[in-house]
């Protein structure tokens, strides 16, 4: 039985194979499987879905709707106003109301969130289950259309344009291919795939291997063919740390640099602020025993 997960050698070997080793490797040939055959390599290799997410338990929900950088700024600004409204006022000019306004804002802020996520993530879940992906798979030494969880590992498979590539596939075929795999490199541009065999060498990146094309990556355009390599969580894709946060966006990342600078100042300010506050509290106490 194969590695749990292809590891980058295992793939940028099987790139530099030719037609005849890579199906001689996988014991395949270019009439794909037929269904006993399919049938045995799911057995061996799984079937072609990613490992489910952990479960998302309330406690973890309650710590990403209270525990966040503005979080943190708006529990600060509350302190510091019980301290100087409260703890360091005199008697007749204490005032919790803006520290209990503050603490307000920040249990709605977090209750809001708290209610709306699972709600948010419920109706992303029904979008997903209404988008119904199939792939050309030549079974039987005939191409018949089969929902993107059926592949398995040495099916020959067609990709065509709007495609969402199900597995990780070595392509034997291209004509004017181009790929969005920007879910494995992070990059945005797209590239243009090919079917020829890499040369020998050090492997450097996913993006090299201009003859390979990875599982939940998308076909812009153009049409290519070749053999599935791995499938579900033995692919590239599917060998992320599951418990990996999600990676964040341009929005979540401005908000957090904002975020965080706000709370650098107020740790500059905060003992000034203070000092202030007990310099008059205490000058209030002279003039009033005077």
């Amino acid at each position: 039985m194969r590695p749990s997960h292809l590891s980058p050698k295992q793939i940028f070997d099987y790139a530099c194979m030719d037609a005849e080793t890579l199906y001689q490797k996988l014991g395949v040939s270019p009439a794909g499987l037929s269904q006993e055959e399919a049938e045995k390599s799911r057995a061996q290799h799984g079937k072609n879905s990613g490992p489910g997410r952990k479960s998302d338990t309330v406690l973890h929900r309650l710590r990403r709707a209270f525990v966040n950088p503005f979080a943190v700024i708006l529990l600060v600004l509350a302190s510091i106003s019980l301290v100087t409204d409260v703890f360091l006022a005199s008697n007749f000019s204490r005032n919790m109301t803006t520290a209990i306004i503050i603490l307000g804002m920040l249990l709605v802020s977090g209750i809001i969130r708290f209610i709306q996520e699972p709600r948010a993530k419920r109706v992303a879940d029904r979008l997903t289950e209404m988008i119904a992906s199939e792939v050309l798979v030549r079974r039987d030494g005939r191409w018949m259309e089969l929902p993107a969880d059926e592949p398995v590992v040495g099916d020959y498979v067609r990709l065509q344009a709007g495609n969402r590539i199900p597995a990780d596939i070595r392509l034997l075929e291209a004509k004017d291919l181009f790929v969005s795999q920007s879910v494995i490199t992070g990059e945005s541009g797209i590239l243009e795939k090919r079917a020829t065999t890499l040369p020998p060498g050090k492997f450097r990146a996913y993006s090299q291997c201009h003859n390979l094309v990875f599982m939940g990556s998308s076909v812009m355009g153009g049409t290519g063919e070749g053999v599935v390599l791995a499938v579900g969580s033995d692919t590239v894709y599917g060998g992320f740390p599951r418990s990996q946060k999600r990676p964040k966006d341009g929005f979540d990342q401005g908000a957090h640099s904002i975020a965080w600078v706000l709370i650098r100042f107020m740790a500059v300010l905060m003992p000034f602020i203070l000092m202030d506050a007990y310099r008059k509290q205490k000058s209030i106490k002279i003039s009033v025993s005077l």
